[in-house]
């Protein structure tokens, strides 16, 4: 059955969220983020090799631990996207959109009518109707659960974005530095003036409009630099902690 997005229920109540971001299909990860306590762990099935089945077991793990699984997906799909929520996935952070009506396509494929159009069939996110939970209970209650998170990293994006955080359904976007600073004409990465004051500018438009505003951060520190600038969706790459937490064992 669909359990309560813990991580959706903390940011409406104006709590900062902590999570991972992860290449991996091991289940193992998720477990051990759940342990540590983080908020939530995402599958990145944009640059990782993550399938359903995989992410089924990747829920499992997460479910276990109480922490909300969530997906990363390269393929704009609403299909694609059904299915990974099928196996409950708890939310979908969606890169690539570029305007206002592709975010409306990811908040309907998220969501079942009246608030979206997501298909309906007996799927594991349902307990395959064999559950508790009636029909009409269910889609109401996966209908609030669910996290959509269209992700800022295209500057063609900006015009639209204050129609993209009033679109009804987007519960946050999620800033990419990184393809946001080459798309902008710097492959040396975010650290430049126009780049910054743009996420500042996304930043301010999200919070405004009372949406979450992730971003990734690979310290505890710079972590807390994104807070005070507004964020309260942090994440975290496996690849970023693991460097980090190596430094940090292997210094003198």
């Amino acid at each position: 059955m669909i359990r309560e997005n813990k991580t959706k229920a903390k940011l409406r109540c104006g709590e900062i969220v902590y999570g991972l971001i992860s290449l991996s299909a091991d289940p193992l990860l998720a477990e051990w983020c759940g342990l540590v306590g983080f908020d939530f762990y995402m599958a990145d099935a944009e640059h990782g090799a993550i399938t359903i089945s995989q992410a089924e077991n990747i829920v499992r793990a997460s479910e276990s631990v109480n922490i909300t699984p969530l997906v990363r997906l390269g393929q704009f799909d609403p299909k694609l996207i059904q299915s990974y929520l099928d196996v409950g996935m708890l939310g979908v952070m969606q890169p690539g959109l570029k305007n206002a009506d592709e975010v409306r396509t990811l908040v309907n494929a998220v969501r079942y009518p009246p608030r979206g159009a997501r298909g309906l069939g007996p799927a594991r996110a349902n307990d395959f109707f064999m559950g508790q939970m009636s029909q009409a209970e269910y889609v109401k209650f996966a209908n609030e659960q669910m996290l959509v998170l269209p992700q800022f990293e295209e500057p063609e994006m900006f015009t639209e974005l204050n129609a993209v955080v009033n679109t009804e359904g987007v519960d946050g976007i999620c800033i990419g530095p990184r393809d946001l600073a080459l798309a902008m004409g710097y492959p040396d990465g975010a650290d430049h003036r126009e780049v910054q004051a743009l996420i500042q500018e996304a930043m301010a438009l999200a919070r405004g409009a009372g949406l979450a505003v992730g971003i990734p951060a690979s310290t505890g520190k710079l972590a807390q630099t994104q807070i005070q600038r507004g964020a309260n969706l942090i994440f975290v790459s496996t690849h970023s902690l693991m460097q980090q937490g190596a430094r940090d064992f292997l210094k003198p």
